[in-house]
């Protein structure tokens, strides 16, 4: 092994020219930021390692390996070191350089040693950032030492920002400073018990590749719709010639600091509305490298059923920002056709960027499209093992929150009496005897072979609650008190550790869960109808799992579940404590929301980071959604606008399941459909049909893992897992509209457009259904009437004031 270090790092280099570790002088963690081949070996997974560094390429046919070569290392100190590949048709040059301080630079140089031309279809390299599940019930090695990774790709400016996942400076930033890299794909080594009734059940690793060259092979289906990136292409390499990429690695404290860095390194800066609305406008801002300017800016969208692709100049558009402290420039458009867009931006130095957003039908169509179509072709009167449940069936509880969303609708919106009656239809006759004995609610199903999963619960109680807030009249086999009984009943029986024999049930009810999402409004209801056994019995337990929830703060323990690490325990966690109060102990898990959720230049990237649903980082609908629902509920208690923005563009990003108008996957949607889940690397190295395409966990049937095939082995449809996610999104952005103040000293508006009026600013909300406006720093908020939506506000003189009547 070979150290190269200076003031800020510290690399490992093996005898195969792969780096082994690399550290950071002055972490007190002693993270390695690449996956550590001491564990790979621990966990039993050395045979699937990929370190970083190593390589594959595809030459004239022929397969070559890194591996299979003997390298030359020469070392020149300790601060810089080349490792030379040589084959007779191609030849591989590293260097890693360690010469200036805070940063080092690894360059990549192929050449084409031969006399003849060669044809090269592809040139991958293993980029094996530390993106591990530790298979480790000290959780504090999950937060410490491991990150995610955020790509920004596309363009001439690839960047990665690998975020620690406890959000504690130093992380590691990448800037591509070479030749335009082709790819960001992953393959992911994973072991799954979940069948063993052992819990925690899940860890494993990704290992990130970095494609040089690409012919589009790696993604199968995916690059025939993908025109957005597209243009893959092999490489002829004449004889003597050569390409050469580089990167340089320095340290960052946070999402701003990475942006600011990268125009160091002569990237431009943006922020950019990822996701907006045929009502709203799109906002482009960026700030250029010294030196440079905006040479040109186009925009590609691809709108239309046949989903036609369309070019527009837009650089005129670009102005600069009268009140800004740099020279940002601006560009306001408002855009009234849905579907993606690609906006690219050449500079002065002919290096060009890309970002990539969406545009939506208004919100409350995509909402009232999806309750139709749930109604029409998902309500199952003819089976006969299961009349009146809602398809695709599951036994998991997930299953039902398309029944919750349902409601949820109807409780917003003018209510379709047929949709609530057939909810309702499946809520007592399916739900009830499906998952309990009987229907007896003290006696849960084994419906997983020898044991019940708590979590099923959650959504059960959530659909009888929902149920016990409309009218009468909308009721057909039961009164709001009976459904408000029922939900306390679940709930009772989920959070009691007595009602439950085996050790992992106790454990498992003592688990925060989706039920966050309605505790506190069903403990309310239950006092406002007097149902005081069943609020004292509940609030009795609830405030247990507070108190356990507060005492386990310290070791973080509500960031395990079912996995080693977990989004869906941490952010909705957090969210608990927030709504008890323990503000000091939400906010030990709030920073590991705000690591956990993607910034990019894409959209789809926004997402809350998390894989195992794709085998590679993804969006989930259901978890991204409640993960990105956690982080606004838990704004408004700590008041970090960091949370905000996080779960806005999380929030926006899980549309992409839903949208009926986006082109560029192999998943096309209709009106109303929706796909649960979206696999953002491309390609995905498991299942590269899977590369930027939207799928749902039906499309593991036919997988070799056991656990797989006998979890979705009955399962038809894309869509099993969702709903839940659309009621978090009611329960905020749905209906609220944010105003804060940045860092310098602008208005800044999330889920809204804010421009200039007559008195003040006017704010436009793009939530569903307006109802609520708020600026927290100033304890502002504006609340309409029950059942009334307001589409504008005016804020002016320090408060919000109607703008219509």
């Amino acid at each position: 092994m070979r150290l190269l270090r200076n003031d800020t790092f510290e690399v490992n280099l093996s005898a195969e020219g792969t780096v082994e570790a690399l550290f950071m002088t002055e972490d007190p963690a002693r993270m390695n930021w690449v996956i550590d081949a001491g564990y790979v070996q621990e966990a039993g997974y050395a045979q699937e390692h990929k370190p970083f560094g190593q390589w594959t390429a595809m030459v004239d046919d022929e397969q070559i390996e890194s591996a299979n070569l003997k390298p030359c290392i020469e070392v020149a100190g300790d601060t810089s070191a080349t490792v030379t590949f040589v084959h007779d048709k191609f030849k591989v040059q590293y260097e890693y350089l360690l010469n200036n301080n805070g940063e080092w630079t690894w360059k990549i140089r192929c050449s084409n040693p031969a006399a003849a031309a060669v044809r090269i279809n592809g040139f991958h390299s293993w980029f094996s950032l530390a993106y591990i599940m530790f298979r480790d019930r000290d959780v504090m090695r999950n937060i410490k030492h491991s990150c995610a990774v955020f790509p920004h790709m596309g363009g001439d400016f690839s960047k990665f920002a690998a975020v620690r996942r406890s959000n504690e400076a130093p992380h590691l930033a990448i800037y591509s400073t070479g030749e335009r890299v082709a790819a960001f794909g992953t393959y992911c080594s994973y072991v799954n018990r979940f069948l063993e009734q052992v819990s925690p059940s899940l860890d494993g690793m990704l290992y990130h590749r970095l494609s040089f060259i690409e012919d589009g092979s790696s993604l199968e289906q995916s690059a025939d719709s993908d025109w957005i990136y597209g243009g893959y292409a092999p490489v002829i390499l004449e004889p003597y010639g050569e390409r050469e990429w580089s990167f340089v690695f320095t340290t960052f404290d946070g999402q701003a600091d990475f942006y600011t860095k990268a125009l160091k390194y002569g990237h431009p800066g943006w922020t950019y509305s990822s996701v907006t609305t045929t009502e709203g406008k799109y906002i482009a801002e960026v700030d250029l490298p010294e030196q440079e300017t905006l040479q040109s800016v186009k925009m590609y969208s691809a709108t239309g059923e046949a989903g036609v692709v369309y070019e527009k100049d837009i650089s005129s558009e670009f102005t600069i920002v009268p009140a800004a402290k740099s020279n940002r420039l601006r560009a306001v458009l408002p855009l009234k056709s849905a579907g993606e867009i690609k906006l690219v931006a050449e500079l002065s130095n002919g290096k060009c960027d890309m970002l990539v957003g969406n545009v939506l039908e208004p919100v409350h169509k995509i909402l009232e499209r999806r309750a139709e179509w749930l109604c029409d072709n998902s309500f199952n009167t003819a089976s006969v093992t299961r009349p009146y449940s809602f398809l695709p069936l599951s036994n998991q509880g997930e299953s039902l929150g398309k029944l919750a969303f349902i409601l949820m609708k109807n409780l917003l919106s003018p209510p379709v009496p047929a949709q609530v009656r057939k909810v309702e239809l499946s809520a007592f006759l399916d739900l009830k005897y499906h998952w309990f004995e009987h229907g007896d609610f003290l006696h849960p199903k084994p419906l997983y072979g020898s044991f019940y999963r708590i979590y099923d619960f959650d959504y059960i109680g959530h659909v009888y609650y929902l149920l016990s807030k409309f009218d009468q009249s909308h009721l057909y086999y039961g009164s709001p008190e009976m459904y408000l009984t029922w939900a306390a009943q679940v709930m009772c029986m989920r959070l009691d550790p007595e009602c439950h024999r085996n050790k992992r049930e106790q454990e498992e009810s003592q688990l925060v869960g989706i039920f966050i999402l309605y505790i506190a409004d069903l403990l309310a209801d239950l006092w406002k109808s007097a149902l005081m056994y069943w609020h004292d019995k509940l609030n009795k337990l609830w405030l247990a799992l507070v108190e356990g929830l507060k005492q386990g703060a310290q070791g973080y323990q509500g960031a395990v579940t079912e996995h080693f690490y977990d989004n869906a325990g941490f952010g909705l966690t957090c969210e608990a404590l927030c709504l008890a109060g323990l503000t000091d102990e939400a906010e030990r898990y709030a920073p590991l929301i705000i690591a956990n959720i993607g910034f990019s230049n894409d959209y789809r990237a926004n997402a809350p980071d998390r894989w195992w649903e794709a085998l590679s980082f993804m969006t989930h609908s259901l978890w991204g959604g409640l993960a990105a629902g956690a982080a606004r509920s838990s704004y408004e208690t700590i008041g970090d606008a960091r949370l905000l923005e996080a779960g806005y563009r999380a929030t926006m990003a899980m549309f992409n399941c839903y949208d009926w108008n986006v082109h560029s996957t192999t998943r096309k949607l209709k009106p109303g459909e929706a796909a649960s889940t979206y696999s953002i690397a491309a390609p995905n190295l498991n299942m590269p049909e899977l590369s930027r395409n939207r799928f749902g966990q039906s499309i593991f049937k036919k997988s070799s893992d056991p656990l797989f095939s006998s979890l979705f082995s009955d399962i038809e449809g894309d869509d099993w897992d969702m709903g839940e996610e659309l009621v978090a999104y009611l329960l905020g952005f749905g209906t609220t509209t944010y105003l804060y103040t940045d860092s310098e000293g602008e208005l800044r508006c999330v889920n809204g457009l804010i421009e200039p009026a007559e008195r003040g600013w006017e704010i436009t909300s793009y939530a569903a259904y307006p109802a609520r406006y708020v600026m927290l720093e100033q304890g502002l908020s504006f609340v309409s009437s029950a059942g009334e939506s307001i589409k504008r506000v005016l804020f002016t003189g320090g408060k919000f004031e109607r703008a219509e009547i």
